[in-house]
């Protein structure tokens, strides 16, 4: 198989080790930014800069695990006669104001507003405060991921520090992808869940469920791990339920998808974001999927609108994905202290995103991370244990000069 990936290869390095390994060809393409508001430049903008590098016909597949790739990628699709998504969808589930508005999913979600980046704290505040929203609350950017600039303020007297944090990964998500906006949000005070599926020909498939570690309470919602199973229709009916209502709602078909939950005070399920796209640079979900239960994340994306998916799991285990934490911003050294003690813990896979010499951002500002870690366990105890181990010995180790 031929394959175009719309993204970087640094951040495909899982995807190009499964490439290898079935013999798949792999070729990687930057799409151009596409420019707020002139939505008719975006289809000449993106086919002429994919042209004059690739002939379309040439590949068997065009895929990409990137946020802000995901319109540019059914736009190279549709060219190629290739099965694509609504771009009105893709512009929906790439932007949370946008999604929370849509009336398919606007019943299913926390009370929320929107601020001007642009305006003092003072003001945000008193925006905040007009529209009767009660503390704590949340701030984000309207278009962030991994967590990046997410920020739970308990009282008024903390709104000026999170407002001015959130601010800032503002800035950088504007810059490099055009726009960004300010969220304010009532808090959810549950437990936060998350699942992996695939939507083939209609049908929404749900595939396994992450219960994320640690607990999101705030002040900042930078998880740290992942214990996943596989999905269960049995116990999972009140996600099913709420799936089966948005996502059809909002017009997503033929796709891999990655939703987000929690339960407010009342036991309350409310959906947070629903990407259409694979979980983790795709390294997630099919990391976590070939532990939970044999199948192929990778194989199953690449079916997608040529044939139904129907899954068949060979097996019923927990998988452990460690996201070792950034204590503080600096320059990484001994990373190769963290991949030993993974390996001397029976770890699946190691990936290195990053090197000693690399500067890093600790949370709030990060937007990527150092290494990931996947492990198999039988039990959801022996999962637990395993990460308790890992929390004291597997540490990445940053310096703020680099040493002479």
């Amino acid at each position: 198989m031929n394959v175009l990936i719309l993204g970087h290869e640094e951040n495909c390095r899982d995807y190009l080790a499964y490439a290898k390994e079935n013999g798949h060809t792999v070729s990687f393409f930057a799409p151009p930014a596409l420019a707020p508001g002139d939505r008719d430049s975006w289809q000449p903008t993106v086919l002429d800069a994919v042209r004059a590098e690739f002939d379309l016909a040439s590949f068997d597949d065009i895929i990409s695990f990137h946020d802000s790739y995901q319109i540019q990628l059914d736009l190279v699709r549709a060219e190629a006669g290739m099965t694509s998504r609504r771009i009105d969808t893709l512009l929906c589930l790439s932007d949370k104001t946008r999604f929370k508005a849509h009336p398919a999913v606007r019943e299913h979600i926390t009370r929320h507003l929107q601020l001007d980046a642009s305006l003092k704290a003072p003001a945000a505040l008193e925006l905040v405060q007009e529209a009767g929203l009660s503390f704590p609350i949340v701030l984000k950017p309207s278009n962030g991921f991994y967590s990046a600039g997410v920020v739970k303020v308990d009282a008024p007297e903390a709104f000026a520090k999170a407002f001015v944090q959130v601010k800032r990964v503002c800035t950088v998500l504007r810059e490099s992808i055009g726009q960004s906006a300010m969220l304010a949000e009532e808090y959810l005070d549950g437990n936060e869940y998350a699942v992996d599926g695939m939507v083939s020909d209609g049908q929404v498939i749900s595939l396994q469920v992450h219960r994320k570690w640690p607990p999101l309470v705030g002040p900042l919602f930078h998880e740290i791990a992942y214990y996943t199973e596989p999905f269960d229709p049995e116990q999972g009916t009140g996600f099913t339920a709420l799936l089966e209502s948005v996502i059809p709602g909002v017009g997503l078909d033929n796709s891999p998808f990655h939703a987000e939950f929690r339960f407010d005070a009342e036991g309350r399920l409310r959906i947070l974001e629903l990407a259409p796209r694979l979980c983790g640079g795709g390294t997630t979900t099919y990391q976590q999927l070939r532990i939970c239960t044999g199948m192929d994340a990778y194989g199953m994306l690449h079916q997608l609108g040529r044939s139904p998916i129907e899954p068949k799991p060979t097996h019923h285990r927990v998988a452990l994905e460690f996201d070792a934490p950034i204590e503080r911003s600096g320059i990484l050294r001994n990373t190769a202290h963290a991949v030993e003690v993974c390996e001397k813990n029976d770890v699946t896979t190691v990936v290195l995103h990053k090197n000693d010499g690399d500067f890093v951002l600790a949370p709030p500002l990060n937007f990527e991370t150092v290494l990931c870690a996947y492990f198999a366990r039988d039990t959801r105890e022996e999962a637990e244990a395993l990460l308790d181990h890992l929390l004291t010995h597997c540490t990445i180790e940053t310096e703020t000069d680099k040493q002479s």
